[in-house]
């Protein structure tokens, strides 16, 4: 195996027992592991070598001189604290001003601590009449006011940050320099350089450089087609014994994600083997990312503001949580209803509220019960106290409740009593927090902390340029040189004045020195890797891009297949037998309107929804639901004619007495409806607000009372004989169960049922062998009496009738013959009924036999949702017998 750094580079150092330093982690962990791996093969013993980052081993000096007493002892702050320590003074100042402002604190806080770091770094206080460079700028007078009060804070804190204590190094003196190697790539800011070399003999360890005068890169269509190639070659390359491969992301924060799942298509790792993947990358993931963190803090959350419907089915889903260990059925059931309540959030009441009556028993209710009785998340605290608080909440979740962890898991699971002691170390720069607010903390710090598995030894390595510098690869791949990332793109910090930065020379605003360093840095993967490619993307989402400077000459990839392309390429073909259909069992042949409708819309439609039944889960609303202002309506109507029960009494009402029973029927309708909410588990009035519930009521009386006039002037006279009452039909061998809106009695005994809408369909959806409206003639198929239907269109305007029928007094329409209103399908009603009796029969005789084929009508499919079990996108033509009518959905 190839080892993981050049040793001949360090051998002097090494064997000499002398100190290395690197300019990172990564490096330092390699040259130990290959010199480690190198000495057990020759001794039982090894002594560790004296290998450390350089940030790491000047903190160590630091703490020794506090030990000793060289240096006053102050507390170290870390990177969190000054990052809080920032928002803090940042807040204030806001407050201070004018208590706005369009800066998001945690953001600012992020890049002041950065300006003030490169002020250190590069030395700025060195430097006469500093601050009068910030008096120009706005925003950069206001980070030197955030600055001092920076730096009077930590005065009161007795605190220090990791740069300050490079500068209180600078003054010490009297001692012995000791000879350490440093390596030179990339370059050290000029204080870590001066502290070294005022505190060691510093020898420069020059890495190998290979300079060649051509560069050649190969171009792929866009930046999805180039990481693909990547992850293909990574993969190819990992089954060489012995190989050792890296991938140098130029951008790595961009690309990082999508090369991720383009390498988990490639080893098969995004399911069940989701954490084999055999690669390791250089910047790792923050752990509140990870799933295990992730929801965990999405539970605790929810303790404190509801959740979106995506987060609360995460929880319910997360295996890391008790709640998947549920009956799946019953969790079923409680997503199901709580969907139903239309909310877009979901509270923890509502959840629990259901939960005790779905599973009551449930480890859900029980432990939903248990929070919604704790006290311990009221008050304010400090974050010491809020620390054990969390642990607590812990173990009231069961947290992580899965029986057993992975290794990756338990890795995580380590770093739980470090992330809270951190939160704790935090009560040193901040005062009394809320629950709220010290979860919020508690985020920020898992964010900030990077989990990094530990993968194997020859693995896959994924880089940025940076970390790639000191490794030894048998190939590497380079990708993403873009003219904007290669060499790297000029960088201005907002809050330091721009002469300022020109004046400390920082390499980011020279062009000349980002030129040198990207062509020092691809000389050394040069040297570093037996083979190096390096790629880049003509295009990026749709728009042109150019190559790297430092490429000389190109050539053409082919793009690599999806993932998909080589499946389909591999996969075998089998002839499925032709599907028999399965009848309706006797004991299950019942059903209502909306089953007829679904078989002559599509009779697939109608296998799926009433005889398979599956949930579909309702979409949240604003504001009463379509479902919810139909049933309103149809109870105020209900209400009102029970009140006022014929056309005579109707006459004889005056405005003022009319406005009043619908306002009577109106308001009890709603109180009906807020109950039958409540039965469900929620306030329907809490949900919508009491302005939309006011609104509502409003637009109810709007529609209803036109439509009443229109009532009023019906030609003839009419009686509310039934309203919603409930029938029982027989269809062949099927038994429908209705129930009319309204039935009225006209002269002469006929019969006329009406349908509430609040707008109308077309009297043609009433016709042909698959009605698209069968509802009406199949309640003109109960009574011998009824000689016309008709809906009730209310929210048109002008409100109207569309009715069917001679005679019935509702319109000009209804006065011309059956045969002219039919267009020809019958002469006589009875004659009408008859046809509507053999097609509607003819329909629930397919029902009962199972005939099943997918066969939509022309517009059935706009608002079906079944179209990924149905598949009609992949139908072809001739398997439809209306082929091309789906069109209008696709």
């Amino acid at each position: 195996m190839l080892p993981a750094v050049d040793l001949t580079l360090f051998l002097p150092f090494l064997e000499q027992r002398k100190i290395i330093l690197t300019p990172g982690k990564r490096l330092a962990r390699d040259i130990t592991r290959s010199w480690v791996a190198q000495q057990q093969s020759n001794r039982s013993a090894v002594v560790t070598p004296r290998v450390e980052a350089v940030d790491g081993w000047l903190e160590g000096i630091w703490s020794e001189c506090i030990e000793l007493g060289h240096l006053p002892g102050l507390r170290l702050l870390s990177h969190q604290q000054e990052l809080v320590l920032w928002q803090q003074i940042i807040k204030e100042d806001i407050a201070e001003r004018n208590g706005f402002s369009l800066m998001h604190p945690r953001a600012a806080a992020s890049r002041a601590k950065i300006a003030r770091d490169r002020l250190l770094l590069f030395q700025a206080e060195r430097l006469e009449g500093l601050w009068s460079y910030f008096q120009f700028d706005e925003d950069c007078s206001v980070f030197a006011r955030w600055a001092q009060r920076f730096e009077q804070r930590l005065l009161q804190l007795d605190a220090t940050t990791r740069y300050d204590t490079y500068q209180q190094l600078l003054s010490i003196s009297g001692f012995e320099k000791e000879a350490v190697g440093l390596y030179a790539a990339p370059k050290l800011a000029p204080l870590p350089q001066r502290v070294l070399e005022h505190l060691c003999q510093v020898t420069i360890i020059e890495p190998p450089c290979c300079q060649q005068d051509e560069m050649v890169a190969v171009a792929f269509p866009s930046r999805e087609d180039e990481l693909a190639a990547a992850a293909e070659w990574a993969f190819r390359n990992s089954q060489q014994e012995h190989s050792r491969t890296a991938i140098v992301l130029l951008d790595l924060e961009a690309d990082r994600n999508q090369l991720e799942y383009r390498l988990r298509e490639q080893f098969d790792c995004l399911d069940a083997q989701y954490n084999d993947l055999p690669v390791n990358f250089s910047t790792g993931m923050p752990l509140g990312t990870t799933p295990m963190y992730r929801d965990l803090l999405l539970a605790l959350e929810w303790e404190t503001r509801p959740l979106s419907r995506t987060d609360w089915l995460a929880l319910l889903r997360s295996p890391f949580l008790p709640f998947s260990q549920e009956h799946p059925q019953k969790t079923l059931t409680l997503i199901d209803q709580q969907f139903r309540m239309g909310s877009a959030e979901v509270s923890m009441s509502s959840t629990l509220h259901l939960s005790a009556v779905v599973m009551p028993e449930s480890m859900v209710t029980m432990t939903l019960r248990t929070l919604r009785s704790s006290r311990q998340q009221l008050g304010v605290k400090s974050l010491t106290e809020w620390s054990e608080v969390l642990r607590e909440r812990l173990g009231v979740w069961q947290w992580p409740a899965r029986a057993s962890l992975d290794s990756i898991e338990y890795q995580q699971l380590d770093r739980l009593d470090s992330s809270l002691d951190a939160l704790a170390d935090l009560a040193m720069v901040l005062p009394h927090q809320t629950f709220d607010s010290a979860l919020t903390l508690w985020r920020a710090v898992l964010n900030d902390a990077m989990f990094q598995p530990k993968t194997p030894y020859d693995s896959v390595q994924v880089m940025g340029p940076l970390e790639a510098l000191g490794g030894q690869y048998t190939a590497m791949w380079i990708c993403g040189a873009q003219q904007s990332t290669f060499p790297a793109k000029r960088r201005i910090e907002p809050f330091l004045p721009l002469p300022l930065q020109k004046v400390l020379e920082l390499p980011e605003m020279d062009e000349q020195s980002r030129h040198d360093a990207a062509t020092q840095m691809l000389g050394i993967w040069r040297a570093e890797s037996a083979a190096l490619t390096m790629t880049y993307h003509v295009s990026d989402a749709g728009l042109p891009t150019k190559p790297s400077a430092l490429i000389t000459k190109t050539t053409e990839s082919r793009a690599a297949a999806s993932l998909w392309s080589r499946w389909h390429a591999n996969q075998g073909l089998e002839a499925m037998p032709i599907e028999v259909a399965v009848p309706v069992p006797e004991g299950h042949r019942t059903g209502g309107t909306s089953l007829i409708k679904d078989q002559a819309a599509c009779p697939f439609r109608a296998l799926v929804k009433h005889r398979l039944r599956p949930t579909s889960l309702a979409t949240a609303v604003i504001g009463f639901s379509s479902a919810e202002r139909g049933a309103l309506l149809h109870e105020a109507l209900f209400r009102f004619w029970r009140e006022v029960d014929d056309q005579r009494r109707l006459n004889l009402l005056s405005d003022e007495a009319l406005q009043a029973i619908l306002d009577s029927a109106i308001l009890g309708a709603l109180q009906d409806l807020q109950a039958s909410c409540e039965r469900r588990g929620f306030s329907l009035r809490e949900r919508v607000g009491t302005a939309c519930w006011d609104l509502e009521q409003t637009y109810c009386r709007q529609v209803l009372l036109p439509w009443l006039h229109l009532e009023q002037n019906r030609k003839g006279s009419f009686r509310v004989a039934e309203a919603e009452q409930a029938h029982r039909l027989r269809l062949g061998d099927l038994e429908l169960s209705l129930r009319p809106d309204r039935v009225d009695e006209l002269e002469g005994g006929r019969r006329m049922v009406i349908d509430y809408k609040t707008r109308a369909p077309a009297r043609s959806q009433w016709m042909g062998a698959r009605p698209g409206e069968p509802q009406l003639p199949l309640y003109a198929l109960l009574d011998d009496k009824i000689e016309g239907i008709a809906f009730a269109s209310m929210a048109e305007q002008p409100p109207q009738f569309v009715g069917l029928g001679e005679g019935l007094g509702l319109s000009s329409q209804n006065d011309k013959p059956l045969q002219q209103q039919t267009k020809g399908v019958a002469e006589q009603w009875q004659e009408l009924v008859e046809a509507w009796r053999r097609s509607l029969t003819a329909l629930a005789n397919d029902f009962i036999a199972g005939h099943a084929r997918v066969d939509p009508v022309s517009g059935a499919c706009r608002y079906c949702d079944l179209s990924s079990v149905c598949r009609v996108r992949q139908l072809e033509p001739g398997e439809m017998t209306r082929a091309g009518e789906v069109q209008d959905v696709i």
